[in-house]
């Protein structure tokens, strides 16, 4: 029952503050990326059948269900926490006692969360998968952008591979392109991980196959820059891709 809490978020202070390595760890997840498992509740086996599990929470109530299961389970299986230490004090990052409370449960993906974003898939264009903290960061641009054609669905549990949730997600906006945003460049997060799983996930259970189109920081030797004007002007390119602005 081994939990790991490692830090890991991009908030332009370096290299050594800045990832937990977390590409490491899924490329040891012990999981077939061709193969659905059974994905029913009642009958899904994936956590027991896997080496360990990856989690990137973004609300303290889906962190403190992960944590809550983790000890009530029947089994005992490690878990890795990726825990970006910006959301502690990030104001959007919160949740009610009642997310706590009888009846409710982790999650391992969420929906848009706008009502009026979530209830008009088909007016989505552009269906964007990400995880943990730069989820918040979307947001707060979308919101400055005023748009309301582009859906954000949270992975919050990365591996094993929620396949049914992607699927899901992936026909109620059938319309829309599909991109995965993170903040970490392309040769490591979560990006290889995800890629042939979400196309797996569509092809077999949707029986269109879709592949996301990859936002992040380019090809890189070292996780991250320790220069702030370097850091927000690959923040910004970030931002352009997802939102598809012009470029200066």
């Amino acid at each position: 029952g081994l939990v790991m809490l490692l830090p890991h978020g991009y908030d332009g202070a370096g290299a050594e503050h800045s990832s937990c390595r977390v590409e490491r760890y899924l490329q040891m997840v012990e999981e077939d990326p061709h193969h659905i498992p059974p994905m029913g509740h009642d009958e899904r086996t994936q956590i027991q059948k896997a080496n360990w599990q990856i989690i990137n929470c973004s609300t303290p109530a889906n962190y403190f269900h992960c944590l809550r299961r983790q000890i009530h389970r029947d089994f005992r299986k490690p878990m890795v926490v990726v825990a970006p230490k910006n959301l502690l004090r990030n104001k959007r990052a919160v949740s009610s006692v009642e997310d706590m409370g009888p009846g409710t449960l982790f999650h391992r993906a969420f929906d848009e969360a706008d009502e009026n974003i979530r209830n008009n898939p088909e007016n989505v264009k552009t269906l964007v998968f990400c995880t943990g903290q730069i989820y918040y960061e979307l947001v707060g641009e979308r919101e400055n952008e005023d748009r309301d054609d582009v859906a954000i669905v949270r992975l919050e549990q990365i591996a094993p591979f929620a396949f049914d949730k992607v699927a899901k997600y992936c026909a109620k906006y059938e319309n829309a392109e599909v991109v995965w945003a993170q903040q970490e460049p392309k040769n490591m997060g979560a990006y290889s991980y995800v890629t042939p799983r979400m196309m797996t996930a569509t092809r077999e259970l949707n029986k269109v196959e879709k592949r996301p189109r990859f936002v992040g920081r380019m090809v890189s030797s070292a996780p991250a820059t320790g220069m702030s004007k370097i850091h927000k002007k690959e923040y910004s390119d970030i931002m352009d891709g997802v939102f598809l602005r012009p470029k200066d």
